[in-house]
């Protein structure tokens, strides 16, 4: 006999916890399935050797004012304000962020370069639109220079796409868009003004990432079911198979699993849906955790590294957002490569790649004296010239069945933690119209 519940959220990261919170506020019934062994998702810490490791480097950007006040509720005085410290590491030396902002400090030849490209581009006035090619787009806005020497080399990195079949509409809020007099100001002294969606964000002061799911799953009452994986879906039937429950028959549905890999658990999928599911791509990243017995520098969270000779496009120090993750005296690390397909096949080797070009760059003082490889199959999603249509195909047949799929994942897209909670809530919403 089928398990009937009204509402079955697939997925206990920060959208469907948000999800399962908002319809108990609402006097709503659901049950969540999480296949781990813990709650968060991909917001998820891990305790090893005396650090706390999250997931990459997942902070808190907070932009609406529903959000913040939920996450502050939520955290407490267990949150820290903290203010930007990006850098780009490239021809030998680290600049501010953002590139195309702050390019005092390079070599004369490579500032001249970035500077009259991006005026004779800004003359030219001729800005592709978001749905063009990024390739495109980019020169557009920035010139040649700055694509040279960091658009198309470090999003080649990121993306593992060729920039001819990578849309720009990623893009906003995501990449910057100076003036020309800030592109000036930037190139020829330190830049003073701050740019961009993250000049200023919020991290939990102990328990990494992990303390704001925690927070958040303990305001809850209903069932969430854990190492429960949901194995197959039957849309005519309004019914999921999951590990360890057996059969569940829902009324709503909301899924927060990677779209890809929901459609492919569907096991009576039109035509038309599993044709437009196999249009959908994303990136594998491989994070390296790395922890060393020494401390690093405190004006540093993190950079970005566009240059061929790093495997890497960004590295790191979690314990700069909050000392409790490592112990005293030491520096936590987090390292992201990508690939495409089913990533770095040697990590050992891999890794010792990332600790010795994290000296050469001088980041990395001391012995390492603890590790951790979290492997992340769906880390980017990729916006090429399929995606639109097909999610249109997928949403549009799912939402017949009165399955909404969202968050960054489900919905298939690239965003942060608040938008992923702010669509947990509109989820909810919907279904309790």
């Amino acid at each position: 006999m089928p398990i009937p519940v009204d509402t079955l959220i697939i997925g206990a990261g920060p959208c469907g916890l948000s999800c399962a919170w908002h319809l108990e506020r609402a006097g709503k019934k659901y049950l969540i399935a999480e296949k781990n062994s813990y709650t968060g998702g991909l917001c998820a810490s891990f305790k090893r050797d005396g650090f706390t490791y999250d997931c990459s480097g997942h902070l808190l950007h907070l932009h609406s004012d529903y959000g913040k006040k939920l996450v502050f509720d939520l955290l407490g005085q267990n949150i820290a304000t903290l203010r930007r410290k990006a850098w780009i590491y490239s021809h030998g030396v680290y600049t501010n962020y953002p590139f195309q902002a702050a390019l005092y400090g390079l070599p004369f030849a490579v500032v001249s370069e970035c500077v009259n490209g991006y005026l004779e581009a800004w003359k030219q006035k001729k800005t592709q639109p978001f749905d063009a090619p990024f390739g495109e787009w980019a020169l557009s806005v920035f010139g040649k220079g700055i694509c040279k020497h960091f658009m198309f080399p470090y999003n080649l990195k990121l993306w593992q796409t060729p920039l001819d079949e990578l849309r720009a509409d990623w893009c906003a809020p995501f990449v910057p868009r100076p003036k020309p007099e800030d592109v000036i100001r930037g190139a020829y002294a330190p830049q003073p003004a701050t740019f961009g969606y993250n000049a200023v964000f919020y991290y939990p002061k102990t328990g990494g990432i992990q303390a704001l799911c925690d927070a958040l799953a303990k305001k809850l009452t209903g069932p969430v079911h854990k190492k429960s994986e949901v194995m197959k879906i039957n849309l005519h039937n309004q019914t999921a198979m999951i590990r360890g429950l057996g059969e569940v028959k829902f009324k709503h549905l909301v899924n927060t699993m990677p779209l890809k890999d929901f459609c492919a658990i569907i096991e009576d999928a039109p035509v038309t849906l599993r044709a437009a599911a196999k249009k959908l791509r994303c990136t594998h990243v491989d994070v390296l955790n790395l922890g060393f017995e020494k401390s690093s520098r405190k004006d540093l969270h993190w950079a970005y590294f566009p240059e061929k000779k790093f495997k890497f496009y960004r590295a790191g120090i979690a314990s700069n957002f909050s000392a409790a993750v490592a112990p005293r005296g030491t520096t936590s690390f987090y390292v992201e490569t990508a690939t495409q397909g089913g990533g770095i096949k040697n990590i050992s080797v891999h890794q010792r790649s990332v600790v010795a070009a994290l000296r050469r760059c001088g980041l990395v003082k001391g012995e390492l004296v603890s590790k951790q490889h979290i492997p992340m199959p769906c880390a980017y999603v990729i916006y090429d010239g399929e995606r639109k249509r097909a999610l249109e195909t997928i949403m549009r047949t799912l939402a017949a069945r009165n399955i909404t799929s969202t968050g960054r994942y489900g919905g298939w897209k690239y965003s942060f933690i608040e938008e992923a909670i702010l669509d947990g809530k509109s989820a909810a919403e919907k279904i309790s119209r």
